[in-house]
């Protein structure tokens, strides 16, 4: 700052390090020391009492006890690999089937839910082709399959001690007949007669795919 006399000193006054300041020490003489060295000389005689702005808090006496003050908990010393960031979208978990059993969410593929479901809209399943003569009722609940040769189906893919119904769009041509694993149960136990066209059949388990029921929901309807 540019020399200035006492009286003209006021809160917007800033000093330089190498100004000049008036000190008159108990019992004098009148002395002039730099900014920088008054500075220092305070700063010295505060150590131990004030926080430095350059040593990031390392001066506290007691990190725990300062953190106590503050109103911080123990989270407030956990790494950052400690906790989920709100970035990594939860992928910090460690085990994701354990994560969701504590928060009583099931797992996206193949979940089991306990207690009723409520739907607001319609329901969607896929439609699977048959490949060959094997009806893996895992993969769907509909399926599709055109013969045109005698043709023996198999059920596979029901789960074990559960209910499980699956319906079947048969496509009949060349007088094909189809032939139903021994574990389907008709009624009056026979299976009805399919010319060409297009049949809709279903069939229900409840004890796993042990035993199959079968019957027949709409003949000739393309």
């Amino acid at each position: 700052m540019a020399d200035v006399t006492p009286d003209q000193l006021t809160a917007a006054t800033s000093a330089g390090t190498d100004d000049l300041l008036l000190v008159y020490p108990s019992g004098g003489p009148l002395k002039k020391p730099t900014f920088g060295t008054f500075l220092s000389q305070v700063l010295s005689g505060l150590a131990g009492s004030v926080l430095a702005t350059a040593n990031n808090l390392s001066d506290l006496a007691s990190a725990s006890v300062a953190r106590g003050n503050l109103g911080l908990g123990t989270a407030a010393t956990l790494a950052s690999s400690a906790v989920f960031q709100v970035a990594n979208n939860l992928s910090e978990v460690a085990n994701a089937a354990t994560a969701r059993a504590n928060i009583g969410a099931a797992a996206s593929a193949s979940p089991t839910i306990t207690g009723g479901m409520t739907f607001s809209g319609s329901s969607r399943g896929n439609v699977q082709a048959v490949a060959s003569t094997e009806i893996d009722a895992s993969l769907a609940e509909i399926f599709t399959k055109a013969i045109s040769s005698d043709t023996t189906f198999a059920f596979t893919g029901a789960t074990a001690s559960k209910a499980q119904a699956f319906a079947l769009k048969l496509t009949i041509s060349s007088g094909a007949v189809p032939t139903w694993p021994a574990s389907v149960d008709w009624a009056y136990a026979t299976a009805p007669t399919l010319g060409n066209g297009v049949h809709w059949l279903g069939f229900l388990t409840d004890d796993g795919g042990t035993t199959w029921y079968g019957f027949l929901m709409s003949a000739n309807v393309g």
